[in-house]
């Protein structure tokens, strides 16, 4: 894994000038010496996790030990998750952007990022993959950003990327949900990539989506991978919403 850093430390000093002229958070012009598309003012007052729960990488507070609540009630079928920022602010809008609104270039900026949290992490993956989307709903928004940032950040470290897993049923979004609704919504909805049978068993996979939301999908998808003989599982995102405080 050390040369993989290395490599990944050689290739980001290609992205030392900005490759495009405005701070994608802000929008405003950006000097010669500020990387990763974002202005210093922007970077300063970023929603960064600091402090996280050790199994879901949620923000936790100062006062707050062990796991979060969410994971105390949740059986979670991957290893360990981790995240950029909170989903909130900027950060949100940016990452509507990147998702809804067609801006696709925002995948190497945001790609940074991960690749930053990945370096630090400590874990060693094999392969990256990603969320899938049902093809009726990729086909309508044109692409898979999960998709897009698994690309860059496996082709930043020197990693295969495959689509170990494909959506076969089309449901609601999790976020309209409730929680019991949440723990039934995706059972079923994921289908293993058979042609992959022999590259990812015993093989540490890193899974990459933009929001970490519930933690059901990925463990939806954690759990048909760790079936299939994946060695492990862990979870990156850009973004991860706010957890609740415990009480």
């Amino acid at each position: 894994m050390t040369s993989r850093f290395s490599k990944f430390k050689t290739k980001i000093l290609d992205f030392f000038f900005p490759r495009h002229v405005k701070c994608i958070f802000c929008g405003d012009e950006l000097n010669e010496n500020e990387r990763f598309d974002s202005c210093e003012k922007c970077k300063q007052n970023l929603p960064f996790i600091t402090l996280s729960c050790p199994r879901c990488g949620g923000s936790v507070g100062q006062n707050n030990s062990g796991v979060c609540l969410d994971c105390k009630r949740n059986n979670y079928d991957f290893d360990f998750a981790r995240a950029v920022f909170d989903y909130e602010g900027r950060v949100l809008s940016a990452i509507h952007k990147f998702k809804f609104r067609g801006q696709k270039f925002l995948a190497e900026p945001l790609g940074n990022f991960l690749c930053e949290k990945l370096a630090v992490w400590g874990i060693n993956p094999d392969i990256v993959t990603y969320v899938p989307m049902h093809p009726k709903r990729e086909k309508e928004r044109g692409y898979n950003q999960a998709k897009l940032l698994a690309d860059f950040v496996a082709n930043m470290f020197d990693l295969p990327c495959l689509n170990l897993t494909e959506k076969i049923k089309e449901t609601p979004s999790q976020t309209t949900l409730n929680y019991a609704e949440r723990k039934t919504n995706l059972v079923d909805s994921f289908k293993f990539n058979p042609q992959f049978k022999a590259d990812v068993k015993g093989k540490s996979v890193l899974l990459i989506d933009d929001i970490f939301t519930t933690g059901s999908t990925t463990s939806e998808i954690a759990k048909v991978l760790k079936e299939h003989g994946a060695g492990e599982v862990n979870v990156l995102t850009i973004a991860h919403t706010k957890l609740k405080d415990e009480k």
